[in-house]
């Protein structure tokens, strides 16, 4: 494995606040995505999303070189689980995650992070996210006819609000089976159907990233660049590409982001 680049930022411009992660062994190259905390549930005094990924880090670094990706899939899922008390429900704690295992030679993807293979893109976008992101433009777009200003907007996203208890509710399809179901590393077992694993081989280029690029490339400075425009021109992020968030006060950026590009 030859890195070629790295970088991780989080929204906030502070590391200690961002949820994202990017975890580079002797067999392993993974970013994980540490799911936006929906309560005030703290893991000792990390948020859900944090104390997942690191969770799942710290199982990684324990993985023999052959492991399987039901097997690895498994032992992040205890990982995570262990985080809760006993009795608790699961969710507060969450992480999406893509990997590459070198023995394997393949890429393993739970969740809505995304990824390059040579020129080819793959993303994982959850419909769930996509439905409540469109819900939250429109919301927004009924405010701006109503004389409603963007600066109003982004100190009150009227349009977050309206779709919040809808997040909070989503988990209920998280590692189900069925219409609107998504996978996501957070204590109960992933199903089979939400284990994304793509074959890939020696001298491939492979991207993996967080889905804090709302338009990746298979360069930093090209993701960067449009990242940079993104914010600039749809910083309340309900234009042609939407979220469930825009830029929020104290943010640099809609999201936390990783990124490593590296050959095979």
């Amino acid at each position: 494995m030859n890195i070629i680049e790295q970088f991780i930022k989080g929204k906030k411009g502070n590391p200690a606040f961002c949820e994202d992660m990017l975890l580079v062994t002797e067999d392993f190259i993974a970013v994980l995505d540490g799911v936006t905390p929906k309560t005030d549930r703290l893991f000792s005094g990390k948020t859900g999303g944090r104390a997942a990924a690191e969770a799942v880090c710290e199982a990684i670094t324990e993985f023999p070189d052959n492991i399987s990706v039901n097997e690895a899939v498994e032992k992040m899922t205890e990982k995570v689980a262990l985080l809760y008390d006993d009795g608790e429900l699961f969710g507060a704690a969450a992480t999406t995650v893509i990997m590459f295992s070198k023995n394997k030679n393949e890429l393993w993807s739970i969740g809505d992070c995304q990824c390059y293979i040579n020129d080819g893109f793959f993303g994982h976008e959850k419909e769930i996210d996509r439905i409540v992101s469109d819900m939250r433009s429109l919301v927004l777009e009924l405010s701006r006819r109503k004389g409603i200003s963007d600066e109003e907007l982004t100190l009150k996203d009227v349009g977050r609000e309206f779709i919040l208890p809808v997040i909070k509710e989503q988990q209920i399809f998280a590692n189900a089976l069925g219409k609107y179901s998504y996978g996501v590393i957070n204590g109960k077992p992933v199903p089979d159907e939400h284990i994304v694993v793509y074959k890939v081989k020696s001298g491939d280029e492979i991207v993996l990233a967080s889905d804090g690029y709302p338009a990746l490339k298979n360069t930093l400075a090209e993701s960067e660049r449009l990242l940079a425009e993104e914010i600039k021109n749809n910083p309340l992020c309900d234009g042609d590409y939407r979220s469930t968030k825009g830029i929020q006060k104290d943010s640099v950026s809609f999201d936390d982001r990783a990124y490593v590009r590296f050959i095979v």
